[in-house]
């Protein structure tokens, strides 16, 4: 029988809450992941499609090809990811990306139809899940008091990825060619791999004997602490973990917050993956090399990181609606900005920066927070994936929609379709969207505990 002593040493906290890691692990790999197949691949997208003779059109279906099967498998995913846990399934989706990205490299087939099989079939379908799919749903189980402020600061991996990356991609193909670029992504995506299998947990804290947000244990609670919580009426010292609910599947699309998800997906979303695949070839039509266009497409990445930090320090303190709204309204004006630039007028391409860049740095920050904060823990991927099926086939011809735009006329009249749908998605997601009473009534129960949290 053990003795009391073996059993609080079997219960010490260990020196370092391994949610901190999680952070770590899951902005490095956001780092790889993001700057490889969304930042630095507009830069490798111009280069194809110049080398290649592939048109907008082409490399717009590429992009549109990869959100419809993304919308598509996003829910059985985000079930898999849900129930088998965000380890197996980032380090297999890195793995997919990585050979992806090696043989679209080799060109095998040259048709626009292998770009297609490739980068939209393999690099796009797989990334959709082993990125912030994965590592936000580590850090849901880690932390609620401060999710919005880990969430934010593990995406800033990202911001880093596409500020190195795209100038580096750049010099990479005037030094080479498209094609080195593509191995060497395919090789950073086997490294987010390795990153992945080795370091990301696949349970929450308390199958380890921990609570989240490195809260106390039981046996570390002092007998003050005990009698305040049962002068609250409590049996015992309660965490944030103690309130919040978990909304079943069919009770999460019942309600408002559902559709407007729905709204903003379908309506705004696209912009994402769109204009970055498209800015660095829109610069180069204005007279500007493939190095400097790469150079001003790296401009706003610096501030993602503002952006990123905003939310980091105000979406636990504020509704996260108030973020994600903005995100896409503001990002739809910085597009308009870029969209007009010309060669003469230089100065717009500064000032386009800020005006996306911070913005973009709050969307993907805020994001998951905010399905956390309306559908809680339980189904964090799987309520998002099932609205995917829905808004996918929209935001498939909408990124078509650009492409065709572009090769008929031109990046202005595109742009400018790409910044209005933006800015009404956001706005949709304001006017709709209405944290569930589930939720709000968790935040009431802990708030008379003194616990404040979103989730």
């Amino acid at each position: 029988m053990a003795t009391q002593a073996e059993v609080k040493w079997a219960l010490k906290r260990p020196r370092f809450f391994p949610g901190y890691l999680q952070v770590l692990i899951g902005g490095l790999n956001a780092f790889i992941g993001y700057g490889a197949y969304m930042y630095s691949w507009g830069v490798v997208s111009s280069a194809l499609m110049r080398a290649e003779n592939i048109s907008r059109a082409d490399m717009a279906f590429a992009t549109a090809l990869g959100r419809l099967e993304g919308g598509i498998e996003m829910a059985p995913a985000g079930y898999m990811i849900d129930t088998w846990g965000p380890r197996w399934m980032s380090t297999l989706g890195f793995i997919i990306a990585g050979v992806g990205y090696v043989l679209l490299g080799m060109w095998l087939v040259k048709a626009a139809w292998w770009m297609w099989l490739t980068y939209a079939g393999m690099v796009t379908l797989s990334m959709n899940w082993c990125l912030y799919t994965s590592s936000n749903k580590i850090l849901a189980w880690y932390f609620i008091k401060r999710r919005g402020f880990w969430m934010a600061l593990h995406t800033l991996g990202a911001a880093f990825g596409g500020m190195i990356m795209t100038p580096v991609m750049a010099a990479v193909i005037t030094g080479s060619n498209w094609n080195t670029a593509a191995f060497l992504n395919g090789g950073m995506s086997f490294v987010g791999a390795a990153l992945a299998i080795l370091f990301y947990r696949n349970r929450p804290p308390q199958a380890y004997g921990l609570l989240p947000d490195n809260d106390k244990l039981p046996h570390e609670r002092t007998k003050e602490e005990l009698e305040a919580a049962k002068a609250k009426g409590a049996t015992k010292v309660m965490t944030a973990d103690d309130f919040l609910p978990n909304l079943g599947i069919m009770d999460g699309i019942k309600t408002r917050a559902f559709w407007a998800l729905v709204w903003v997906g379908g309506v705004g979303g696209f912009f994402t993956l769109t204009f970055p695949l498209f800015l660095t070839d829109h610069i180069r039509t204005l007279g500007f090399t493939l190095q400097e266009s790469a150079m001003y497409m790296a401009l706003y990445f610096p501030m993602t990181v503002i952006g990123r930090l905003i939310v980091a320090g105000l979406s636990d303190r504020f509704n996260p609606q108030i973020f994600s709204a903005f995100s896409y309204v503001g990002s739809g004006v910085g597009i308009l900005m870029v969209a007009y630039a010309t060669k003469a007028n230089g100065w717009m391409l500064y000032a386009y920066a800020p005006l996306y860049g911070i913005p973009m740095g709050m969307l993907p920050s805020v994001g998951t927070h905010l399905n956390a904060t309306w559908f809680g823990r339980k189904w964090l991927n799987t309520i998002p994936g099932v609205r995917s099926l829905i808004d996918t086939p929209f935001t498939f011809f909408g990124t078509m929609t650009v492409g065709i735009l572009a090769d008929n006329y031109n990046y202005v009249v595109a742009f400018t379709y790409l910044a209005i749908t933006a800015m009404a998605g956001g706005l949709g997601l304001w006017f709709i969207g209405t944290q569930p009473k589930p939720m709000k009534e968790a935040r009431r129960k802990a708030a008379e505990f003194g616990i404040r949290m979103q989730g």
